[in-house]
Protein backbone atom coordinates (compact mmCIF):
# COMPACT_ATOMS: atom_id res chain seq x y z
CA UNK A 1 0.00 0.00 0.00
CA UNK A 2 1.00 3.69 -1.12
CA UNK A 3 2.72 5.81 1.69
CA UNK A 4 0.29 8.85 2.91
CA UNK A 5 2.33 11.21 1.59
CA UNK A 6 1.34 9.35 -1.73
CA UNK A 7 -1.98 10.02 -1.43
CA UNK A 8 -1.47 13.99 -0.45
CA UNK A 9 0.61 14.04 -3.71
CA UNK A 10 -2.23 12.62 -5.63
CA UNK A 11 -4.41 15.03 -3.96
CA UNK A 12 -3.06 17.75 -4.93
CA UNK A 13 -2.48 17.00 -8.43
CA UNK A 14 -6.12 17.10 -8.83
CA UNK A 15 -6.68 20.40 -6.76
CA UNK A 16 -3.93 21.58 -9.62
CA UNK A 17 -6.54 20.64 -12.31
CA UNK A 18 -9.30 22.32 -10.20
CA UNK A 19 -7.58 25.69 -9.74
CA UNK A 20 -5.78 25.47 -13.24
CA UNK A 21 -3.02 27.69 -11.93
CA UNK A 22 0.29 25.16 -12.99
CA UNK A 23 1.97 23.40 -10.86
CA UNK A 24 1.47 23.99 -7.37
CA UNK A 25 5.44 24.10 -6.64
CA UNK A 26 5.51 27.18 -8.76
CA UNK A 27 2.91 28.83 -6.49
CA UNK A 28 3.38 32.03 -4.52
CA UNK A 29 1.86 32.82 -1.13
CA UNK A 30 -1.12 34.21 -2.59
CA UNK A 31 -2.29 31.27 -4.07
CA UNK A 32 -1.70 29.67 -1.08
CA UNK A 33 -3.89 32.19 0.73
CA UNK A 34 -6.78 32.19 -2.17
CA UNK A 35 -6.64 27.84 -1.89
CA UNK A 36 -7.64 28.40 1.91
CA UNK A 37 -9.79 30.68 1.42
CA UNK A 38 -11.56 28.02 -1.24
CA UNK A 39 -11.22 25.19 0.70
CA UNK A 40 -13.06 26.84 3.74
CA UNK A 41 -15.86 28.33 1.67
CA UNK A 42 -16.16 24.58 0.12
CA UNK A 43 -15.39 22.25 2.86
CA UNK A 44 -16.10 24.79 6.04
CA UNK A 45 -12.65 23.55 7.53
CA UNK A 46 -10.07 26.63 7.68
CA UNK A 47 -6.64 25.00 6.79
CA UNK A 48 -3.74 27.58 6.86
CA UNK A 49 -1.00 29.13 4.42
CA UNK A 50 1.46 27.09 6.25
CA UNK A 51 -0.48 24.03 6.60
CA UNK A 52 -0.97 23.61 2.83
CA UNK A 53 2.77 24.61 2.20
CA UNK A 54 3.67 21.57 4.03
CA UNK A 55 1.34 19.52 2.48
CA UNK A 56 2.09 20.25 -0.92
CA UNK A 57 5.54 19.97 -0.57
CA UNK A 58 6.42 23.51 -0.46
CA UNK A 59 7.60 23.10 2.77
CA UNK A 60 9.15 19.84 4.69
CA UNK A 61 7.40 18.12 7.16
CA UNK A 62 7.76 15.06 9.04
CA UNK A 63 4.41 14.29 11.00
CA UNK A 64 0.92 12.51 9.61
CA UNK A 65 -1.58 15.30 8.92
CA UNK A 66 -4.79 14.74 11.63
CA UNK A 67 -7.95 13.39 9.83
CA UNK A 68 -9.96 16.65 9.75
CA UNK A 69 -7.06 18.22 7.56
CA UNK A 70 -7.06 14.99 5.50
CA UNK A 71 -11.00 15.02 4.81
CA UNK A 72 -10.81 18.68 4.23
CA UNK A 73 -8.72 17.82 1.12
CA UNK A 74 -10.59 14.81 -0.19
CA UNK A 75 -14.06 16.84 0.41
CA UNK A 76 -12.36 19.45 -1.91
CA UNK A 77 -11.44 17.32 -5.27
CA UNK A 78 -15.15 15.63 -4.38
CA UNK A 79 -15.29 13.23 -2.54
CA UNK A 80 -17.08 12.29 0.92
CA UNK A 81 -13.80 12.22 3.05
CA UNK A 82 -10.14 10.84 3.08
CA UNK A 83 -11.14 7.18 3.14
CA UNK A 84 -13.11 7.18 0.10
CA UNK A 85 -10.56 9.43 -2.27
CA UNK A 86 -7.56 6.42 -0.83
CA UNK A 87 -10.29 3.88 -1.99
CA UNK A 88 -10.69 5.43 -5.14
CA UNK A 89 -6.82 5.85 -5.87
CA UNK A 90 -6.24 2.70 -4.96
CA UNK A 91 -8.64 1.08 -7.61
CA UNK A 92 -7.55 3.27 -10.36
CA UNK A 93 -3.96 2.12 -9.73
CA UNK A 94 -3.82 -1.73 -8.48
CA UNK A 95 -0.84 -3.27 -7.69
CA UNK A 96 0.28 -5.13 -10.72
CA UNK A 97 0.16 -8.92 -10.74
CA UNK A 98 2.76 -11.00 -12.34
CA UNK A 99 1.49 -13.51 -15.14
CA UNK A 100 1.88 -17.12 -15.18
CA UNK A 101 2.26 -19.49 -18.57
CA UNK A 102 -1.50 -20.35 -17.26
CA UNK A 103 -2.47 -17.34 -18.47
CA UNK A 104 -1.12 -16.35 -21.31
CA UNK A 105 -4.15 -15.82 -23.23
CA UNK A 106 -4.86 -13.73 -20.69
CA UNK A 107 -1.32 -11.84 -21.40
CA UNK A 108 -1.97 -11.33 -24.94
CA UNK A 109 -5.07 -9.74 -24.40
CA UNK A 110 -3.40 -7.52 -21.96
CA UNK A 111 -0.38 -6.65 -24.25
CA UNK A 112 -3.14 -5.53 -26.46
CA UNK A 113 -4.95 -3.57 -24.10
CA UNK A 114 -1.28 -1.91 -23.01
CA UNK A 115 -0.12 -0.57 -26.63
CA UNK A 116 -3.60 0.69 -27.02
CA UNK A 117 -3.49 2.33 -23.84
CA UNK A 118 0.17 3.50 -24.43
CA UNK A 119 -0.64 4.71 -27.76
CA UNK A 120 -3.53 6.80 -26.35
CA UNK A 121 -1.23 8.39 -23.80
CA UNK A 122 1.00 9.23 -25.96
CA UNK A 123 -1.59 10.90 -28.09
CA UNK A 124 -2.52 12.64 -24.25
CA UNK A 125 1.11 13.57 -23.79
CA UNK A 126 1.66 15.06 -27.37
CA UNK A 127 -1.95 17.26 -26.92
CA UNK A 128 -0.86 18.18 -23.34
CA UNK A 129 2.75 19.36 -24.63
CA UNK A 130 1.04 21.59 -27.69
CA UNK A 131 -1.64 23.15 -24.63
CA UNK A 132 1.36 23.67 -22.48
CA UNK A 133 3.74 25.06 -25.36
CA UNK A 134 2.36 28.98 -25.21
CA UNK A 135 4.77 31.56 -24.00
CA UNK A 136 3.23 34.37 -22.07
CA UNK A 137 5.29 36.82 -24.68
CA UNK A 138 3.02 35.14 -27.45
CA UNK A 139 -0.05 37.12 -25.83
CA UNK A 140 -1.36 40.64 -24.98
CA UNK A 141 -3.55 41.75 -22.34
CA UNK A 142 -3.83 44.96 -21.09
CA UNK A 143 -7.03 46.68 -19.13
CA UNK A 144 -8.72 49.68 -17.94
CA UNK A 145 -11.26 50.74 -15.63
CA UNK A 146 -13.27 53.68 -17.32
CA UNK A 147 -14.25 55.34 -13.89
CA UNK A 148 -13.55 56.27 -10.28
CA UNK A 149 -16.62 55.04 -7.96
CA UNK A 150 -19.07 51.91 -8.41
CA UNK A 151 -19.84 49.59 -9.94
CA UNK A 152 -17.11 50.08 -12.37
CA UNK A 153 -16.27 48.39 -15.55
CA UNK A 154 -12.90 46.93 -16.98
CA UNK A 155 -12.00 47.06 -20.45
CA UNK A 156 -9.54 44.36 -21.55
CA UNK A 157 -7.22 44.32 -24.98
CA UNK A 158 -5.84 41.20 -25.67
CA UNK A 159 -4.80 39.29 -28.40
CA UNK A 160 -4.96 36.01 -28.40
CA UNK A 161 -4.28 34.98 -32.32
CA UNK A 162 -1.42 32.19 -31.67
CA UNK A 163 -3.91 30.00 -29.87
CA UNK A 164 -4.98 26.91 -31.29
CA UNK A 165 -8.50 27.37 -33.31
CA UNK A 166 -10.35 25.02 -31.10
CA UNK A 167 -9.05 26.60 -27.87
CA UNK A 168 -11.23 27.79 -25.20
CA UNK A 169 -10.40 31.48 -24.64
CA UNK A 170 -11.36 33.01 -20.83
CA UNK A 171 -11.16 36.47 -19.42
CA UNK A 172 -10.95 36.05 -15.06
CA UNK A 173 -11.62 39.24 -13.10
CA UNK A 174 -9.75 38.27 -10.12
CA UNK A 175 -8.45 34.57 -8.22
CA UNK A 176 -12.05 33.47 -8.17
CA UNK A 177 -11.83 31.16 -11.40
CA UNK A 178 -15.56 31.21 -11.13
CA UNK A 179 -15.28 34.03 -12.44
CA UNK A 180 -14.56 33.54 -15.83
CA UNK A 181 -15.79 35.41 -19.28
CA UNK A 182 -15.60 32.84 -22.58
CA UNK A 183 -13.59 35.51 -25.46
CA UNK A 184 -13.55 34.50 -29.27
CA UNK A 185 -9.94 34.24 -30.15
CA UNK A 186 -10.62 36.57 -33.25
CA UNK A 187 -11.82 39.50 -31.16
CA UNK A 188 -9.23 42.02 -29.09
CA UNK A 189 -11.86 43.59 -26.77
CA UNK A 190 -14.02 42.09 -23.79
CA UNK A 191 -15.33 44.35 -20.80
CA UNK A 192 -16.19 42.93 -17.05
CA UNK A 193 -18.49 44.81 -14.25
CA UNK A 194 -16.74 45.26 -10.87
CA UNK A 195 -18.84 46.10 -7.52
CA UNK A 196 -16.65 45.37 -4.99
CA UNK A 197 -13.40 48.20 -4.90
CA UNK A 198 -9.71 46.38 -5.06
CA UNK A 199 -6.47 45.55 -6.52
CA UNK A 200 -6.90 42.36 -8.58
CA UNK A 201 -4.64 40.39 -10.70
CA UNK A 202 -7.28 39.74 -13.87
CA UNK A 203 -5.36 36.82 -16.20
CA UNK A 204 -6.00 35.86 -19.67
CA UNK A 205 -6.49 31.50 -19.62
CA UNK A 206 -5.69 29.70 -22.78
CA UNK A 207 -7.30 25.83 -22.49
CA UNK A 208 -7.68 26.14 -18.48
CA UNK A 209 -3.84 27.90 -18.30
CA UNK A 210 -2.92 31.08 -17.02
CA UNK A 211 -0.64 32.77 -19.70
CA UNK A 212 -0.83 36.45 -18.73
CA UNK A 213 -1.88 38.26 -15.55
CA UNK A 214 -2.48 42.17 -15.59
CA UNK A 215 -3.27 44.36 -12.56
CA UNK A 216 -6.30 45.75 -12.11
CA UNK A 217 -7.06 48.64 -9.82
CA UNK A 218 -10.73 50.15 -9.16
CA UNK A 219 -10.20 52.91 -6.82
CA UNK A 220 -13.17 54.40 -4.90
CA UNK A 221 -13.95 58.48 -5.17
CA UNK A 222 -12.93 59.31 -1.70
CA UNK A 223 -14.92 57.10 1.21
CA UNK A 224 -17.52 54.49 0.16
CA UNK A 225 -19.82 52.69 2.38
CA UNK A 226 -22.06 49.97 1.53
CA UNK A 227 -24.44 47.31 2.82
CA UNK A 228 -22.73 43.94 1.96
CA UNK A 229 -25.01 41.22 -0.09
CA UNK A 230 -23.36 38.34 -1.71
CA UNK A 231 -23.93 39.02 -5.58
CA UNK A 232 -24.01 43.07 -5.37
CA UNK A 233 -23.65 45.59 -2.64
CA UNK A 234 -26.22 48.35 -1.45
CA UNK A 235 -23.71 51.42 -1.83
CA UNK A 236 -24.78 54.49 0.61
CA UNK A 237 -24.84 58.33 -0.47
CA UNK A 238 -22.02 60.00 1.10
CA UNK A 239 -24.35 61.89 2.93
CA UNK A 240 -25.89 58.87 4.64
CA UNK A 241 -22.52 58.24 5.83
CA UNK A 242 -20.92 61.48 7.25
CA UNK A 243 -21.78 62.54 10.36
CA UNK A 244 -20.60 64.50 13.58
CA UNK A 245 -17.37 64.59 12.01
CA UNK A 246 -17.28 60.71 11.85
CA UNK A 247 -17.70 58.03 9.54
CA UNK A 248 -21.36 56.11 10.28
CA UNK A 249 -23.70 53.23 9.27
CA UNK A 250 -26.34 53.70 11.58
CA UNK A 251 -29.51 51.07 12.03
CA UNK A 252 -32.16 53.38 10.55
CA UNK A 253 -30.15 54.09 7.35
CA UNK A 254 -30.35 49.82 7.13
CA UNK A 255 -34.04 49.98 7.87
CA UNK A 256 -34.52 52.22 4.62
CA UNK A 257 -32.77 49.75 2.97
CA UNK A 258 -35.14 47.24 4.37
CA UNK A 259 -32.16 45.59 6.18
CA UNK A 260 -32.47 44.64 10.01
CA UNK A 261 -29.92 43.45 12.03
CA UNK A 262 -31.96 42.69 14.60
CA UNK A 263 -33.21 39.77 12.98
CA UNK A 264 -30.50 38.76 10.48
CA UNK A 265 -26.81 39.25 10.34
CA UNK A 266 -25.86 42.29 8.52
CA UNK A 267 -22.60 43.65 7.62
CA UNK A 268 -21.34 46.89 6.56
CA UNK A 269 -18.32 48.64 4.85
CA UNK A 270 -15.93 51.36 4.58
CA UNK A 271 -13.58 51.58 1.83
CA UNK A 272 -11.51 54.04 1.05
CA UNK A 273 -9.28 52.40 -2.19
CA UNK A 274 -6.24 54.63 -3.69
CA UNK A 275 -2.75 55.27 -5.08
CA UNK A 276 -1.71 56.44 -1.55
CA UNK A 277 1.91 57.26 -3.37
CA UNK A 278 5.16 55.71 -1.72
CA UNK A 279 3.96 53.61 1.09
CA UNK A 280 4.93 49.80 0.63
CA UNK A 281 4.33 46.82 3.30
CA UNK A 282 8.14 46.84 4.78
CA UNK A 283 7.67 50.35 5.93
CA UNK A 284 4.46 52.05 7.02
CA UNK A 285 2.29 52.75 9.86
CA UNK A 286 -1.30 52.88 9.81
CA UNK A 287 -3.76 54.40 12.54
CA UNK A 288 -7.55 53.59 12.63
CA UNK A 289 -10.03 54.70 15.72
CA UNK A 290 -13.56 52.23 15.46
CA UNK A 291 -16.74 51.31 17.16
CA UNK A 292 -19.48 48.92 16.95
CA UNK A 293 -22.43 50.17 18.13
CA UNK A 294 -24.81 47.90 17.37
CA UNK A 295 -25.31 45.31 20.21
CA UNK A 296 -28.87 43.64 19.86
CA UNK A 297 -30.24 41.02 17.97
CA UNK A 298 -28.32 38.40 15.69
CA UNK A 299 -25.51 41.16 14.20
CA UNK A 300 -24.89 42.14 17.94
CA UNK A 301 -24.14 39.58 19.58
CA UNK A 302 -20.42 39.83 19.18
CA UNK A 303 -19.65 43.17 17.78
CA UNK A 304 -16.93 41.72 15.08
CA UNK A 305 -15.25 44.44 12.87
CA UNK A 306 -12.28 43.49 10.54
CA UNK A 307 -10.11 46.18 9.58
CA UNK A 308 -7.99 44.72 5.89
CA UNK A 309 -4.89 46.64 4.82
CA UNK A 310 -4.80 46.30 1.21
CA UNK A 311 -1.71 45.75 -0.77
CA UNK A 312 -0.27 44.21 -4.02
CA UNK A 313 -1.40 40.33 -3.88
CA UNK A 314 -3.19 40.42 -0.29
CA UNK A 315 -4.34 42.02 2.51
CA UNK A 316 -3.56 42.13 5.75
CA UNK A 317 -7.01 41.12 8.13
CA UNK A 318 -7.24 42.59 11.68
CA UNK A 319 -10.52 41.15 13.71
CA UNK A 320 -11.92 42.51 16.70
CA UNK A 321 -14.78 41.32 18.71
CA UNK A 322 -16.00 41.60 22.14
CA UNK A 323 -13.93 39.81 24.63
CA UNK A 324 -16.03 36.23 24.96
CA UNK A 325 -16.17 36.00 21.00
CA UNK A 326 -12.38 35.94 20.06
CA UNK A 327 -12.69 32.22 19.69
CA UNK A 328 -14.66 32.95 16.81
CA UNK A 329 -11.98 35.58 15.62
CA UNK A 330 -9.24 35.18 12.23
CA UNK A 331 -5.93 36.70 11.99
CA UNK A 332 -4.96 37.47 8.24
CA UNK A 333 -0.86 37.31 7.90
CA UNK A 334 0.62 38.10 5.23
CA UNK A 335 1.47 34.17 4.93
CA UNK A 336 -0.72 32.56 7.22
CA UNK A 337 -4.36 32.46 9.22
CA UNK A 338 -4.35 32.17 12.67
CA UNK A 339 -7.09 31.00 13.80
CA UNK A 340 -8.97 31.77 17.05
CA UNK A 341 -9.82 28.67 18.21
CA UNK A 342 -6.23 27.32 18.30
CA UNK A 343 -4.56 30.48 19.08
CA UNK A 344 -4.89 32.77 21.43
CA UNK A 345 -6.09 36.00 20.10
CA UNK A 346 -7.82 37.55 23.45
CA UNK A 347 -5.58 40.43 22.96
CA UNK A 348 -8.35 41.62 20.08
CA UNK A 349 -11.66 41.55 22.67
CA UNK A 350 -12.33 45.32 23.18
CA UNK A 351 -14.71 47.15 25.02
CA UNK A 352 -16.67 48.88 21.98
CA UNK A 353 -18.40 51.49 25.07
CA UNK A 354 -16.05 54.11 23.56
CA UNK A 355 -14.00 53.87 20.56
CA UNK A 356 -10.84 51.25 20.35
CA UNK A 357 -7.89 53.04 19.09
CA UNK A 358 -5.90 50.33 16.54
CA UNK A 359 -2.34 50.96 15.03
CA UNK A 360 -0.43 48.94 13.05
CA UNK A 361 3.95 49.55 12.31
CA UNK A 362 5.47 47.71 9.66
CA UNK A 363 9.12 47.94 10.27
CA UNK A 364 12.98 45.54 10.48
CA UNK A 365 10.69 42.89 8.73
CA UNK A 366 8.39 42.53 11.90
CA UNK A 367 4.64 43.79 12.23
CA UNK A 368 3.27 44.94 15.65
CA UNK A 369 -0.06 45.49 16.31
CA UNK A 370 -1.42 47.46 19.08
CA UNK A 371 -4.51 48.20 20.62
CA UNK A 372 -5.20 51.58 22.91
CA UNK A 373 -1.55 51.31 23.08
CA UNK A 374 -0.69 48.12 24.36
CA UNK A 375 0.88 45.56 21.83
CA UNK A 376 -0.96 42.56 21.33
CA UNK A 377 0.09 40.68 18.02
CA UNK A 378 3.24 40.31 16.19
CA UNK A 379 4.65 38.68 12.63
CA UNK A 380 7.00 38.31 10.44
CA UNK A 381 6.86 41.02 7.21
CA UNK A 382 8.17 39.33 3.80
CA UNK A 383 11.17 40.72 2.33
CA UNK A 384 9.99 41.54 -0.80
CA UNK A 385 7.99 45.08 -0.27
CA UNK A 386 4.55 45.28 -1.78
CA UNK A 387 2.53 48.65 -2.59
CA UNK A 388 -0.34 49.56 -0.27
CA UNK A 389 -3.41 50.72 -2.22
CA UNK A 390 -6.39 51.30 0.62
CA UNK A 391 -8.25 49.84 3.37
CA UNK A 392 -11.86 48.07 4.07
CA UNK A 393 -13.07 48.52 7.49
CA UNK A 394 -16.10 46.42 8.19
CA UNK A 395 -18.67 46.20 11.03
CA UNK A 396 -21.34 43.39 11.87
CA UNK A 397 -24.26 45.39 12.39
CA UNK A 398 -23.35 49.16 12.06
CA UNK A 399 -20.56 51.23 13.12
CA UNK A 400 -18.24 54.24 13.17
CA UNK A 401 -14.93 55.37 11.84
CA UNK A 402 -13.22 58.51 13.70
CA UNK A 403 -10.18 58.69 12.43
CA UNK A 404 -7.36 57.09 9.54
CA UNK A 405 -4.25 57.50 8.79
CA UNK A 406 -1.03 55.85 6.54
CA UNK A 407 2.41 56.99 7.31
CA UNK A 408 5.77 56.29 6.17
CA UNK A 409 8.96 57.31 7.82
CA UNK A 410 9.38 60.80 5.77
CA UNK A 411 6.10 61.77 5.75
CA UNK A 412 2.02 61.20 6.46
CA UNK A 413 0.30 60.17 3.21
CA UNK A 414 -2.78 60.18 4.29
CA UNK A 415 -5.10 61.61 7.19
CA UNK A 416 -8.85 61.49 7.72
CA UNK A 417 -10.79 64.86 7.67
CA UNK A 418 -14.76 63.60 8.19
CA UNK A 419 -15.38 67.33 9.25
CA UNK A 420 -17.17 67.04 6.06
CA UNK A 421 -20.90 66.30 6.43
CA UNK A 422 -23.52 66.42 4.12
CA UNK A 423 -20.75 66.35 1.41
CA UNK A 424 -21.04 64.10 -1.27
CA UNK A 425 -17.43 63.68 -2.42
CA UNK A 426 -15.15 62.94 0.62
CA UNK A 427 -11.24 62.47 1.97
Amino acid sequence: MKDHKEFIKESFKLIERKLSKGNIHSWETRDYQALSESIQKETGTLLSVSTLKRLSGKVKYGSRPNTATLNALAQYVGFKDWRAFVQDSEASNPPIQILTKAKSRNTKILLILLLVLTASTLALFVIEKNKLSYKSDDFVFKGKSVTTGLPNSVVFNFDASVADDDAKIEIQQDWDKRKRTLVNKNDSVSTSIYYWPGYFKSKLVIDDTIVKEHDILIPTAGWLGMIEQEEQPIYLDSMDIYRDKKLAISKETLLVHNVDPSVEKVVVGFYLVKDFGEIYTDNFEMNASVRNEYIDGLSGACQRVTVLVLYDGGAIGIPLSKSGCISELTLMTFEDYVDGKKSDLSGFGVDFSKYVALKCISKDQKFNIFIDDKPVYHFKVPETPKKIYGICIYFEGSGSIQHVSFENDSSTLYNSNFNLKKKRISN
